[in-house]
């Protein structure tokens, strides 16, 4: 078929890859281009823009890697792969080979296929394998170079024949009546595990394992932690701030002074780091495997009450490791739930940072165990927020079949646990470092006390000590601000009470995204959208905040 195919000029080829999500395009694309952060994954959304490179056996041909349709949803991934397509390109139209027949007869109802040049490759080979006779009475069907290849462990020869298929790509002729000739695969709907098929138990299993995908990291995180902490303090910190006794008063001030580079950063390192790394193998773990997509399906029935999808706690489960990371994945999600979705995340999704932070300081108070109900506060509050603020009624139905259930490729699943490593060392801390060293200038010139009378307002009305102020006022910059309570070795937490500390720790994580997150909604969602978000934000976190101070003061 490839050999008796119309040709056309290979000076150069702008290609774009084209399907269903988790297809594996983002897995062909790196093969062909050598672009490693673009890592195959059986992972929902994973493309959230298009991605552009030169294909490495054969200059000539240009690849864009397009955002995954899903095609019963109005999403920004879906417009933007719609744009791309009014253009003249080839069409590289990348398909399941279980699934051949309906995701192709679903691209021709939705897309404008004739009159395009078109090349067609099936994916997942190694699910299924369709006979020579039914390969060739798909070709002949067609009238287009079709392979069939595992994007998971693509050969150079494999390479070398993509492009072949790209460079012999002919206009599509086919009617969608010939589709319905091709030969249907065995596979059917892949089901949901036999775990959570049932209405009610489903998604209670589904809501624990998520559960446990952060409680157990945050568990080891902190056992780990407190062994290290008390090591560090005495074999690395003490012997420094001894060292810098006799340093000049603005060197030591910076330095190991109450809000110091060394005395208040370390805590930043110590705390969020474990939490981050941990939380990273977890949620990577998940993805890889392709569990998240069926916990988010048995949860989309609870989700729609609320005014989501299931496909909403995707970007909401990813806030857990980073809140920015989230947004940009809600691209993925209707234009009628994303703004939900957005103030979701905004509000409830405690990015790794925060939890760090929040550990430590419950840590340093030696009341560990609220995490847990604090987290557990984060979650109801966080539902009711949304179903108040922004409840919407949606039919979305599902396109896309459920992912397989498979083993982990260590080449995604390590290079993801390295840029989350990479983005922790090279943007959070320093941003939590320069955090340290405003507040140490501050100080200094005794301004500090200045900024912190516009939060005190707010702390008289809810009763709590006002001397708390800077730990609000720095968590609007960052969730892990809240770090500047440790100033003193935790002085200040030993003077208020349990309660006092629960309220305030709630109020510091709620009543504002952090100051990125809320850049990124601006870029993503408007000006508009991102105030009115953080408005009502800031509404639902003071009067929950009144309402759990006043319930602890009765009960």
């Amino acid at each position: 078929m490839l050999e008796n195919s119309q040709t056309f000029p290979v000076s150069s080829i702008e290609t774009l890859l084209v399907g269903f999500e988790s297809v594996g395009k983002s897995g062909l694309f790196r093969e062909m281009t050598g672009d490693k952060s673009a890592l195959p994954q059986n992972v929902k959304g994973s493309t959230t823009s298009a991605t552009k490179g030169t294909c490495q056996l054969n200059q000539l041909i240009q690849l864009t890697d397009l955002p995954g349709l899903q095609l019963d949803i109005d999403s920004q991934n879906m417009q933007t792969t719609l744009d791309y397509l009014e253009q003249e390109n080839t069409l590289l139209l990348v398909v399941k080979a279980p699934r051949l027949k309906e995701e192709l007869l679903a691209l021709y109802d939705n897309l404008r296929l004739k009159g395009q040049k078109v090349a067609v490759i099936a994916t997942h080979s190694d699910k299924y394998q369709p006979t020579n006779t039914e390969k060739k009475r798909i070709q002949e069907l067609l009238q287009l170079p079709v392979i069939w290849i595992n994007t998971r462990k693509i050969t150079v020869e494999q390479q070398k024949k993509v492009i072949q298929c790209i460079t012999r790509a002919v206009v599509w002729g086919a009617s969608r009546s010939i589709l319905t000739f091709l030969p249907t695969s065995a596979e059917g709907q892949r089901d949901l595990l036999p775990l959570f098929r049932h209405s009610f138990f489903g998604p209670i299993c589904a809501s624990s394992a998520i559960f446990l995908m952060f409680a157990l990291p945050v568990v080891i995180a902190y056992w780990f932690t407190g062994w290290l902490e008390p090591i560090v303090e005495r074999s690395l910190l003490n012997p420094l701030i001894t060292w810098l006794y006799d340093a000049p008063y603005p060197v030591q001030e910076l330095l190991t002074g109450d809000y110091g580079l060394i005395t208040l950063g370390s805590y930043s390192f110590l705390w969020a780091f474990p939490v981050v790394f941990l939380i990273s193998i977890m949620t990577t773990l998940t993805e890889e495997i392709g569990l998240q997509e069926h916990l988010t399906t048995t949860l989309d029935p609870w989700l729609r009450k609320i005014g989501l999808t299931g496909r909403d706690l995707l970007p909401v489960i990813t806030g857990f490791g980073c809140n920015v990371v989230a947004v940009f994945q809600s691209r993925g999600c209707s234009s009628c739930t994303r703004t939900s979705c957005v103030s979701l995340i905004a509000f409830g999704s405690a990015c790794s940072y925060q939890i760090g932070a929040t550990l430590s300081i419950f840590n340093t108070a030696k009341v560990p165990f609220l995490f847990v109900p604090y987290l557990f506060l984060l979650f109801i509050v966080g539902a009711i927020h949304t179903r108040i603020w922004h409840s919407t009624t949606t039919e979305l139905t599902r396109v896309a079949p459920l992912p397989y259930i498979q083993s982990v490729n260590w080449q995604t699943f390590w290079w993801k646990i390295t840029s989350s490593m990479k983005q922790f060392i090279v943007q959070a801390m320093p941003i939590f470092l320069i955090i340290c060293f405003i507040a140490s200038i501050l100080q200094m010139f005794n301004l500090l006390s200045f900024l912190n009378g516009l939060a005190f307002p707010l702390l008289r009305f809810l009763s709590l000590p006002v001397e708390a102020a800077p730990g609000l006022l720095f968590s609007f910059i960052r969730k892990d601000g809240l770090l500047i309570l440790n100033e003193g070795q935790g002085a200040l937490l030993a003077t208020i009470s349990t309660s006092q500390l629960f309220v305030f720790v709630y109020l510091a994580s709620t009543l504002s995204a952090c100051l990125v997150t809320l850049l990124t909604i601006g870029k993503e969602l408007g000006w508009k959208n991102a105030f009115a978000i953080a408005s009502k934000q800031m509404i639902t976190s003071i009067v929950s905040t009144a309402i759990l101070a006043w319930s602890i003061t009765i009960f």
